[in-house]
């Protein structure tokens, strides 16, 4: 882990990322290396669901989604700061586990950081753990913080 230029920290603002993002962020401090905070919005809609599922009011607003990755993304940049580590944040739309190996691979990123354990619920049900997803198809190194 010499050569670690790069850092995603993945967060959804959940406990488990902020832990991890404090991890990022030292790692970033001890290598001198460079941080993109990301966040997905993932909304969930009744098209999202399995054959045969029915849920009422289950539409969740864009911009209540918008907001919630805004803070998580400030939440990273304001750890950062007082350890004089830059981040850059990118708020991305599309399915979670995927736009996180896709912005790994396109900034060729050097480790991935992310919690274990994300939002919980319906949606963690449903789209299974993109932790887990990621750890199976990343081409960098991943660290899953417990």
């Amino acid at each position: 882990m010499n050569n670690v230029k790069k850092i995603l920290i993945a967060t959804d603002g959940s406990e488990h990322s902020k832990k991890a993002a404090s991890e990022g962020i030292g790692l970033a401090k001890t290598y001198g290396a460079k941080v993109f905070a990301v966040y997905v919005m993932k909304e969930l809609s009744s098209k999202t669901l399995p054959y045969g599922a029915k849920i009422t009011n289950f539409d969740i607003p864009h911009e209540d989604i918008k907001r919630e990755g805004q803070e998580a993304l400030q939440y990273v940049e304001e750890l950062g700061d007082p350890q004089g580590v830059a981040v850059d944040t990118a708020l991305l739309t599309g399915n979670p586990a995927e736009e996180i190996l896709d912005f790994a691979k396109e900034n060729e990123i050097d480790i991935i950081v992310m919690g274990s354990l994300g939002r919980t619920g319906l949606e963690r049900y449903l789209m299974g753990s993109v932790s887990e997803k990621v750890l199976r198809h990343a081409k960098t190194a991943v660290m899953v913080i417990p």
